[in-house]
């Protein structure tokens, strides 16, 4: 146990000594920064002092359009408009401005920057052992007494914790810049949604972001898979880099056009956000969330098994 945590230490060293490390946490804190920016800015845009007068006419407008328009509508589209009909009210009942942000908009945002947390790791992921064959320094990593099958899963945590450091960073500097432009009045503001009976229901805004981050870190974990995956595959790290990459930003267009395809459901796209199914919109109608969990699951261990067995059983001579 002691040379694996010796491993993983010596990989720590290698991806935080090096400055494109600090660059990326550089980069995502000023990520979080704009889009805290871009929600201040829209806020004092948008707020007005008379929300509970604007909500009032919306009210009534809608009110209107259900009256003359009720009947033609979709039962879909007559639902969304009886929703929000609710949500107003329960607006004006609770004095509650929707116009007004607070902290946990800002928090709520950040979640949609974990795209950029999973691109940065994937950076690092995919340049873990091919980076090695790039300089040369796999040979003095393979001599010594861990085995293969160790040293490839000290890569793999070492990548996991950059992951897992990345999303503190972007987690507390989201918090940070929310207290700084809202303070923590906000912090007891219940998260509120129409249950599918039509109920108001009041839920914690901590559980749902962490719902929504812990969908996105389930992403951030395959990708991160494939990348290590692929790392193993190729003895040039850009190349390895610009292959996962492209698989990452292309996969999800692809997949939105094979939709009518029933088979697509088997694929690793078709399945990786989970969030899906919270929405009530799965790519295909037959889709479960068991069943996307189950498919993640086989994905996970296939590639972990190429590339065990492409690190261990690859020739470093010459």
């Amino acid at each position: 146990m002691s040379s694996f945590v010796n491993l993983v230490h010596n990989e720590n060293m290698k991806i935080y000594r090096r400055p494109r490390t600090w660059a990326m946490v550089g980069i995502l804190i000023l990520a979080v920064a704009l889009m805290a920016g871009i929600v201040k800015w829209d806020e004092s845009r948008s707020v007005s002092r008379d929300w509970k007068q604007n909500i009032a006419q919306q009210n009534e407008q809608i009110r209107q359009h259900l009256e003359t328009e009720g009947a033609s509508l979709s039962p879909d589209a007559k639902q969304r408009v009886e929703h929000e009909l609710k949500l107003n009210e329960y607006y004006l009942e609770h004095n509650r401005n929707p116009e007004q942000s607070t902290l946990w908009d800002v928090m709520n945002n950040s979640a949609m920057l974990l795209v950029l947390v999973t691109l940065l790791t994937v950076i690092v992921a995919a340049d873990m052992i091919a980076a090695e064959f790039s300089w040369g320094t796999v040979k003095l990593l393979l001599i010594g007494p861990a085995s293969r099958s160790k040293v490839m899963l000290s890569k793999y945590t070492a990548t996991l914790g950059f992951a897992l450091f990345l999303l503190v960073v972007c987690f507390l500097s989201a918090f940070g810049l929310g207290v700084l432009f809202y303070g923590t009045e906000g912090l007891v503001q219940p998260y509120v949604t129409i249950a599918a009976d039509g109920r108001i229901q009041e839920g914690s805004m901590l559980l749902h972001l962490l719902q929504s981050y812990g969908f996105k870190v389930v992403e951030l974990i395959m990708y991160v898979t494939f990348a290590f995956m692929v790392s193993a595959a190729f003895r040039s790290s850009s190349m390895a880099i610009a292959f996962s990459l492209l698989f990452m930003m292309l996969g999800h267009p692809i997949v939105q056009i094979l939709s009518p395809f029933e088979w697509v459901k088997y694929l690793l796209f078709a399945n990786i956000d989970l969030s899906q199914y919270v929405r009530g919109t799965p790519l295909r109608p037959e889709m479960t969330m068991p069943f996307s969990i189950g498919v993640l699951l086989a994905y996970y261990a296939v590639f972990h098994f190429i590339a065990w067995l492409l690190f261990t059983k690859r020739d470093v001579a010459g």
